[in-house]
């Protein structure tokens, strides 16, 4: 038989119930609303809608615009990762939120071994698979549940981590630091209001790091301020806290939501920068590599170097623009 009649006949095999919900799946990464499916349901059944046209209809949607951000930020980081180089001084499109950069700088430098990362319950799907992808032995900790085959999940608070000292290659904070001890009832938690919290969480995950691990923290970058469900610092704050509970600055980078899109910068000014006021989260994000020992790792050559060429060797890398 003739490939493009087999290729046709093929698109038409199953039920309609099964060819929605696998286009669902495959184009928006979720199972169709209720409505959603008994509306193609009954257009396919009549002929007033084709499979071709739900497909289209599907990837022509506000929603999938932002599956296809995550999927290429995702692509990006774990491409880079693969052939062994970090991304730095990435740009991405206006109207988009920090996820798209925070994700490829993190995936890149995901190291091997055994990972934790801290507050996955809320992170974004496609970040967490591609941490699955890497084929790291990942561990999950947040003080919410959630179900994540292929991973171990863990119920604890972050500031009292219920491992052994170094059980970990790695940790991971994305966007997540910034809102420890705050007011966290937009999560289903309770409301806190601790200014220690961040500095007693660093600590213990200084604590659960082996020998040579790292700590990957993204955090919203501005002027400083408590917006009740997190706190905000310029680069001077964050530093000064990751000093504080013991870890060396390894690389650290700021990015800024511009006109033209994300764009990395060495002259970051946070007066009047605030929280949503450029896009639709954050107006800047700080993206670092902790190791610990702070002074003592400091003062040894390779942390010499390390901090001299912190913001120098530049790997280009642009995600598409949508």
């Amino acid at each position: 038989m003739d490939d493009r009649i087999a290729a046709e006949l093929a698109a038409h095999e199953g039920s309609d119930e099964a060819f929605v919900d696998a286009a669902f799946r495959l184009v928006l990464r979720r199972t169709p609303d209720v409505e959603a499916r008994e509306r193609a349901l009954v257009k396919l059944a009549e002929g007033t809608l084709s499979r071709a046209t739900l497909v289209h209809e599907l990837a022509m949607s506000d929603e999938f615009v932002r599956v296809r951000e995550l999927d290429d930020a995702v692509a990006l980081g774990l491409g880079t990762r693969a052939r062994g180089e970090r991304a730095r001084w990435l740009q991405a499109p206006p109207g988009t939120d920090e996820r798209v950069v925070e994700i490829p700088w993190v995936l890149s430098r995901l190291r091997a071994g055994r990972v934790l990362e801290v507050g996955y319950a809320f992170a974004e799907p496609a970040y967490l698979a591609g941490l699955l992808r890497a084929g790291v032995e990942l561990v999950g900790v947040d003080l919410a549940a959630r179900d994540v085959e292929g991973m171990q999940a863990v119920e604890a608070d972050a500031r009292d981590l219920p491992f052994p000292d170094g059980s970990f290659d790695q940790a991971l904070l994305v966007s997540t630091l910034e809102h420890v001890g705050a007011d966290n009832r937009l999560y289903g938690l309770e409301a806190e209001s601790d200014g220690d919290s961040r500095l007693e969480a660093l600590r213990e995950l200084r604590r659960v790091l082996r020998r040579g691990g790292s700590l990957l923290v993204t955090v919203p970058l501005g002027e400083s301020g408590d917006y009740g469900w997190f706190r905000q610092e310029d680069e001077r704050g964050w530093t000064r806290l990751y000093a504080r509970a013991g870890f060396f600055v390894e690389e650290i980078e700021a990015y800024e939501l511009t006109p033209e899109g994300w764009r990395a910068t060495r002259d970051f000014r946070p007066e009047g920068v605030r929280y949503g006021s450029r896009g639709p989260a954050a107006s800047a994000v700080l993206c670092a590599e902790l190791r610990p020992g702070r002074l003592r790792r400091a003062l040894t050559p390779s942390g010499f170097r390390t901090t001299m060429r912190r913001r120098a060797g530049r790997t280009y890398r642009r995600t598409r623009n949508l």
